[in-house]
């Protein structure tokens, strides 16, 4: 997966691991106040990613419902009823 697909906005940075260990509270706090995330770079490849623990928790709410076969289930249902 292309690591453009997983940015949020344009909120989203690409940052070398150097640079990130030189300015890592600059970062924190830039992320928490507003919801930049960072893509972490190592000889030029995506390695890591920071984001607030909001997204985060987001994230991985969205994967849990996406990998219950039964919620999928019902929602693919709910679909179906809609579409009538």
């Amino acid at each position: 997966m292309d690591t453009q697909e997983l940015k949020s906005g344009n909120n989203a940075q690409t940052m070398p691991l150097t640079e990130v260990r030189d300015n890592i509270k600059t970062i924190i706090d830039e992320v928490v106040e507003t919801a930049t995330e960072y893509t972490i770079t190592r000889h030029g490849k995506p390695v890591a990613v920071i984001l607030s623990f909001e997204e985060y928790e987001s994230l991985v709410e969205t994967l849990n419902i996406l990998s219950d076969d039964d919620t999928m289930a019902a929602i693919a249902e709910g679909e179906a009823e809609l579409d009538g």
